[in-house]
């Protein structure tokens, strides 16, 4: 590779394309980083200007090593996906500073493309991916740059729209190509979809709960998981996601601590999993969840696993034999009005389920929850009145939903049930349950999401950190395992309606003032959310989501039998028609290149004086064409020196170099005016000398 030097006039397309490279990343990188991009931009302008000298040896030495220092430091000792990227953008940054020859140019705009796709480890999204073919745009341009020549004094503005002009050629042209392999091509798994474990902790639901601690996502509107029912959609009072079934009980400095037992840990996995006939009150649907490092799936009750490598376990929840790390989309069928172990519960099953504390020291904790079950129970001859009981007490006392309550310690339930009687969904359901169990009857916590947002232009359910619920499962004789709402009892708007419905307008999100989701009563502004919503769940859906399974699937109805094979014969053909017309192409503009109105009117003077053999001459220059003219036309020597000498220093001189883009139109177009206006003449001119003669 020749190694020539670096042309400055490529240094502003390369610094504007790093960094549109680097503003994407930096939402996942540490916050440093940003440091290390304004000093190593700033810097490297001030030595294009000439104000700083470039870095020695020794300085070089320094940076490097302090970079390499930050990032193990950041990423304490530990390689995964968001040190390696910081790793590679600080070394593509530093290279910044020694650029010198075409060589430095090439590194950078490579490292930069890589950095680019490293993005989409990230997030997949449409407004990502157009972001990123104007970045594509932009290290094109940089690197039709770094093949420019500027000569001193010239307009460097020319050069840099050529770039662009040339760089937009290249993508348009592309942009077929790439369409054709996308559809037609064998599909290969995106690197996306691979298990690449991040550093970077996930929000959402957590494996142990307290009272409070569901009411911390309340302030987030991240992602979870997109929701589309294949046919009819159940009523919006039965969108209750499980995720995990929380029934074991610990009382950690005096709060009530819930998590899973580990009884079910065993699953039946598809297709040997349980899997009812659609029907009446059965439901199918496709779930798009994002990554949460988790093996839980999400599902309506009456459960049913439908897709390899995900199974069913005995407490009615799905979970799949990898974490989702990356973005998953999986069919799941569920039937909301089962009953669920109606024929009774094991012995194992049911001491969990009633199970509350161990030591005599933790009996003595909660001692009025306690008085309020032996209340019930006496005044109950039946376990379901008893149920109906406890959710009566709720409606009846003054309790109050609220994501701000008061800390409760010691003796969290009582405080709950007795005192401050406000709080989150985790607060009711947790001292149902401890009720329940207080008076002996098989009860549990069910931890997930409940309702979403319909989006009407699509039809899809999302449903978003905030929308994060407890509720309760009670084992009745004859029934089963039966679903309770305690929440619904205080803010039956919360299950109907919605968060937003049931809290204060200062309470709900009120850490992010600036969400599309907190904004929504603009109408303007939610109508384009949910536009933008429904646009991304397209794009998941048919571009994302376009597997080999799909694409099988298309090809074979479009091609029929043998579809594979017929595929590649489309697809050679579709290329070898690429090329011959590419290759035309190139040819015709080679062989008609375009003129400027100035070469158009030389040309046509040319063309109307070769009639008088009289044209200008492939070597000649302007200045002997000139006296020539002057020679046969002597009547019009001076108007065409005039003429001839305005060209010379229209092409040739650096007055003509430093004109304007509006001037040299201008100079352009009254040079092409008086260009015709001379051949006419000197056509007529000749004319009357041949009658004459």
């Amino acid at each position: 590779m020749q190694n020539n030097n670096f042309p400055r006039s490529a240094l502003v397309w390369l610094l504007v394309a790093i960094s549109g490279v680097y503003f994407p990343l930096q939402s996942q990188l540490p916050l440093w980083t940003a440091l290390v991009f304004i000093t190593v931009l700033g810097w490297r302008w001030l030595m294009h200007l000439g104000r700083v000298p470039m870095l020695n040896t020794l300085g070089k030495i320094g940076v490097v090593t302090a970079a390499i220092a930050a990032v193990v430091i950041s990423a304490k000792g530990k390689f995964h996906l968001e040190s390696a990227a910081t790793f590679i953008l600080v070394a593509c940054l530093l290279k910044v500073l020694e650029i010198k020859n075409q060589r430095d140019g090439y590194i950078i705009i490579f490292i930069s493309f890589f950095l680019l796709a490293v993005n989409f480890l990230f997030d997949q999204g449409i407004l990502t991916t157009l972001y990123s073919i104007f970045v594509v745009w932009l290290l094109l341009a940089a690197l039709v740059g770094l093949h420019q020549i500027v000569s001193h004094g010239e307009n460097m503005s020319r050069h840099a729209r050529s770039a662009a002009k040339i760089s937009s050629q290249v993508l348009l042209l592309s942009l077929p190509i790439m369409l054709v392999l996308f559809v037609l091509f064998p599909r290969l798994g995106p690197l996306w979809s691979l298990n690449l474990q991040s550093g970077k902790a996930k929000t959402g639901l957590s494996e142990q709960m307290s009272p409070g601690d569901i009411a911390k996502l309340s302030n987030s509107d991240e992602l979870v998981f997109r929701v589309k029912f294949l046919a009819d959609t159940p009523p919006a009072d039965q969108w209750y996601w499980r995720a995990l079934v929380l029934d074991e009980y610990q009382q950690v400095e005096g709060r009530a601590l819930w998590q899973p037992s580990g009884l079910f840990k065993q699953a039946d996995w598809f297709p040997q999993s349980w899997q009812p006939e659609l029907g009446v009150g059965i439901y199918d649907y496709q779930i798009t969840q994002e990554g949460n490092n988790k093996k839980w799936l999400f599902g309506l009750r009456g459960i049913a696993a439908m897709e390899k490598d995900i199974g069913m376990t005995k407490d009615d929840r799905l979970i799949s034999k990898k974490k989702i790390s990356q973005r998953k989309n999986y069919l799941v069928r569920s039937a909301p009005n089962m009953k669920i172990a109606p024929q009774g519960l094991s012995d194992l099953v049911r001491q969990q389920s009633v199970q509350l504390q161990q030591s005599v020291q933790l009996k003595k904790s909660n001692q009025k929850s306690h008085q309020l079950a032996q209340q019930i129970l006496l005044e109950n001859d039946s376990d379901r009145g008893r149920m109906e009981a406890m959710l009566q007490y709720y409606r009846q006392q003054e309790f109050s939903y609220t994501l701000q309550p008061e800390q409760m310690q010691n003796n969290d339930i009582d405080q709950f049930l007795f005192s401050n009687r406000a709080g989150f969904c985790a607060h009711f359901a947790s001292s149902f349950v401890f009720v329940m169990r207080a008076m002996n009857i098989p009860a549990r916590i069910v931890a997930g999401y409940q309702g979403g947002e319909l989006n009407p232009e699509s039809g899809h359910i999302t449903v978003r950190q905030y929308d994060a619920h407890a509720w309760a499962e009670v084992w009745l004789e004859g029934e089963g395992w039966v679903s309770v709402d305690p929440t619904a009892q205080v803010a039956p708007d919360r299950i109907t309606s919605g968060l937003r419905s049931a809290l204060k307008e200062d309470e709900f999100m009120s850490d992010s003032q600036f969400s599309l989701v907190k904004l929504s009563h603009l109408p303007w502004l939610n109508s384009l959310r949910l536009s933008l919503d429904n646009l991304n769940y397209q794009w998941h859906q048919s571009v994302l989501n376009f597997n080999k399974q799909k694409q099988s699937s298309q090809l074979k109805k479009w091609f029929g039998q043998g579809y594979l094979e017929k595929s590649l014969y489309w697809l050679i053909g579709l290329f070898i028609v690429i090329f011959f017309a590419s290759a035309g192409l190139l040819l015709w503009t080679r062989s008609n290149p375009k003129l400027s109105p100035l070469q158009k009117s030389l040309a046509y003077l040319d063309k109307r004086l070769a009639i008088v053999e009289l044209q200008r001459k492939e070597s000649e220059g302007f200045s002997d064409y000139s006296l020539r003219l002057q020679q046969a036309f002597p009547q019009h020597n001076k108007s065409i020196q005039r003429l001839f000498e305005a060209l010379q220093n229209q092409y040739f001189t650096e007055q003509g170099a430093k004109q304007s883009l509006k001037q040299r139109f201008n100079d352009e177009k009254r040079l092409s005016q008086q260009l015709k206006k001379l051949a006419q003449n000197l056509t007529i001119a000749k004319s009357k000398s041949s009658l004459r003669q």
